[in-house]
């Protein structure tokens, strides 16, 4: 079965890191699919040859890089805790690989947020925009939250509480980051 198939039924809870082929290779297939998937997100949201980091695509590349170390050291480091290094680079294909697709899905969403500019019922667009991006990210939360159950022999609940946990600590890199790099006061956008 091929690796954007498994990845596929990731998202739907019907494949799991134990399904992922072993070894690196998937795993450097699936990093570069989700540094394509995070470059192509950091173009919709900044606008093509912008970055975040007012240094081109190298700055989205910058926090893309920032947030793969927090996934691959996390993610890791609860493996090891749980006396479950074997399972690491299965884990981390799929990790890798759900995050990709979910950049995919959330892809469209990005591109149609709503500005303000483009429409008067600004408010009831932003409304049902912001629902779909919450929906998403639970989405995420339970893809990711089962790919840490299955791999770490945790509950659903507690796999979902992990997932939360990396998106909390990815977060944060990700902010301290933007305000050390970001122009304009205190780190935001001028």
């Amino acid at each position: 079965m091929s690796l954007i198939r498994l990845f596929f039924q990731l998202l739907f809870l019907r494949a799991g890191p134990e399904d992922m082929p072993a070894g690196h290779q998937p795993l450097l297939i699936a990093v570069g699919f989700y540094l394509v998937v995070g470059v192509l997100l950091d173009i919709a949201v900044t606008g093509e040859g912008q970055s975040g980091l007012g240094g081109g695509l190298g700055g989205g590349l910058l926090l893309l890089a920032a947030d793969a170390a927090v996934l691959v050291a996390y993610s890791a480091g609860l493996a090891m805790l749980r006396d479950h290094r074997a399972r690491i680079p299965q884990m981390l294909t799929a990790l890798f690989g759900a995050t990709a697709m979910l950049g995919l899905v959330a892809w469209p969403l990005v591109v149609m947020q709503p500005t303000g500019a483009e429409a008067a019922d600004i408010d009831t667009q932003l409304g049902l925009w912001s629902v779909l991006m919450i929906a998403l990210f639970a989405w995420n939360l339970v893809v990711l939250g089962q790919i840490y159950r299955r791999t770490l022999e945790f509950g659903a609940a507690i796999g979902v509480l992990t997932a939360l946990g990396y998106f909390i600590l990815s977060s944060l890199v990700y902010m301290t980051l933007a305000v050390q790099l970001l122009p304009g006061e205190a780190g935001l956008p001028s």
